[in-house]
Formats: C-alpha cells, structure tokens, sequence
C-alpha cells in the first residue's frame, strides 16, 4: 500500500463512497469468470470507491504509488510537476478510462478536475486477475491502447505552431469523449487547457476569440460550446 504519509493524508482530499476506499479483498483470484460482465461485477466488488470535489488531489504520484483507477463521473487531470515550478498537464481521463495501469503513469499526479466518483484497485493485484482472464485482459488493453493513442495524439498536437490549431485539436478531443450533437461541456479551466496545449492561458483566450469571432465556437454557457464541427475539423487538419 502507499506511504503512510500519503495514506494519512487522503481523507482530506477524497471522499470514501466505501468503509475502505483502499481495501481490495484478500480472496482468491478468480480465473473461471465466464463473460464480461461477471468480469465487470467482481470488479466493482473488489473495488475501492472514491468521490473528489474539482481540484483535490487524488494521488500525488511517484515511486510507491501502486493505486490505479477507473472513471465513473467525471474528469480527471494527469500532472507533471517540474522543480522550477511549472507543470505539464499530459492526459485527461475521462468517464469509463482507466489511469495509473502503467508504472509511468503512477509517477504522475492526478487531480480532479470536476467532481468525479472513481473505482480504485491495487494495479499489482489487477495485473494478477488480468494474466488469468482474458475479459479484463482484453478490457485493459483496450485500455492501455486507448492511452497511448490519445498521448500520440497529444504529441501531434503540440507540434502544431498555430494556436487555433493546438485549440481545434483539442476541442475535437474533449468532443469525442464528452460531446453530445454539437455541443460539448468543457470542465477545465482554461489553465488546464493552455498546460495540456502548451500555451499560456492568454494565448488560449486570444484562440477562443478567434474561433468565436469565425463561429467556429458559440457560448452556451460558462461551461458549455456550440461546435461548428466541420469548420473545426477543418482548422485541426489545416485544412483552412
């Protein structure tokens, strides 16, 4: 389990939705599940149970962190921090991903960046089940793909030398996972957005005005945009 330090100091900055939000149960591994969904069952059995309020900590990271995590509600941040100060957003976990299955990712901070409620196992014992069933093997690949295609994604991204571009790529991003027809909720705040695109956030400002003042982008409310989805596709591609 974590450091006693760490262990000590979540109930500050997590809810548990379970007497043991850490405790994954010490029975034997099953390795006779016969679908995906008794598959899914014993996972949410085993499961520890978290709630988070937008920006607390859920796991600082590091060497002794063995904790990784589904998403049920929510957004969740992955952090790089840096001595001199500044930080690299370098993934959103969004409802239904898994974060923390690879040791690389365990180094990161994660961080709410909406309310969210999350399912949390000891990765090590994960592991374990997922070498003797093929279900939750074939789920947590699936996983890891999805991972490393959305960090391949991010390396494309911050190739491009256009704001607006870095903003479209984005906004396609955010849309694919949270969008609904054309519109999609933006839960972070523009300081994530700008430490995720590699810009400052009032760069990210001076790109939503631009993609507002072309009506790529409509406010809905605070939180809420109206896409121009081919435009947007479009100004990703370079297109325009």
């Amino acid at each position: 389990m974590n450091a006693p330090d760490e262990t000590d100091a979540l109930p500050e900055m997590v809810g548990c939705l379970c007497p043991d939000p850490r405790a994954w149960r010490e029975e034997a591994l099953p390795c006779n599940l016969r679908s995906e969904e008794e598959t899914r069952v014993f996972l949410q059995q085993q499961a520890g149970r978290l709630v988070a309020v937008s920006d607390k900590v859920i796991s600082r990271g590091g060497g002794a962190e063995r904790r990784c995590f589904r998403v049920n509600d929510g957004v969740v941040r992955l952090v790089q921090f840096y001595a001199d100060g500044h930080r690299q957003v370098t993934r959103f976990a969004f409802p239904g991903d898994y974060f923390g299955l690879s040791r690389a990712e365990r180094e990161l901070a994660s961080e709410a960046v909406s309310g969210v409620t999350l399912l949390e196992f000891d990765a090590g014992r994960l592991q374990q089940l997922s070498d003797c069933n093929p279900y939750l093997a074939h789920q947590l690949t699936s996983a890891l793909r999805a991972s490393v295609s959305q960090a391949t994604e991010h390396v494309v991204l911050l190739g491009r030398k256009d704001p607006r571009q870095r903003l479209a790529v984005f906004l396609r991003m955010l849309h694919r996972h949270l969008g609904l027809g054309d519109v999609v909720p933006v839960p972070m705040p523009r300081i994530d957005i700008a430490d995720y695109i590699g810009l400052t956030a009032e760069t990210v400002s001076r790109a939503f005005a631009e993609l507002r003042r072309r009506f790529i982008v409509e406010d809905l409310d605070r939180h809420l945009l109206r896409l121009d989805l081919p435009a947007l596709g479009r100004l990703a591609e370079d297109e325009v």
